[in-house]
């Protein structure tokens, strides 16, 4: 049995996914993809407390939309090649970390970098998905209601 083997049987365990696992990670993926929307309405304010121009601030949004996709196209795919339970737990840790950066900011340019970085490890969400599906139960061919 090759590594990758071992890695595959490991991520594909169906049966495991329980009301508690579910509502976790429903949880953790709509905060993880908030993360990235939290301040949108507030960038009046934001701008008025860190003295920055209406044009700066706006670059909050920009940011945090770049880094997303950033995380879609460099982080996602490697839930392919690394366990995916440890990677979105990294990731939703990460996140965490980097909104906690973001929200002490006192610069434009710390609030920007802790948007990308929050925004760029956001990406839990297309981790935790793909993870949730090996853990539950496949259902018959015939489904439930099929007559016997």
């Amino acid at each position: 049995m090759t590594a990758e083997d071992t890695h595959r049987s490991a991520q594909d365990r169906p049966g495991r996914l329980g009301r508690g696992t579910l509502l976790l990670m429903s949880v953790a993926t709509g905060l993880s993809v908030a993360g990235n929307y939290f301040a949108q309405p507030l960038l009046d304010v934001i701008g008025h407390d860190l003295r920055l121009s209406a044009s700066t601030a706006a670059l909050v949004v920009t940011v945090a939309q770049t880094g997303y996709g950033l995380g879609l196209l460099l982080l996602v795919p490697l839930g392919d090649l690394l366990e995916r339970r440890r990677l979105a737990v990294t990731l939703c840790a990460a996140t965490a970390v980097f909104l906690t950066v973001t929200a002490s900011a006192t610069n434009a340019a710390l609030l920007l970098t802790g948007t990308a970085l929050t925004s760029l490890t956001s990406v839990a969400a297309q981790v935790v998905m793909p993870y949730a599906a090996t853990l539950a139960a496949p259902r018959s061919a015939a489904g439930p209601s099929a007559p016997s």
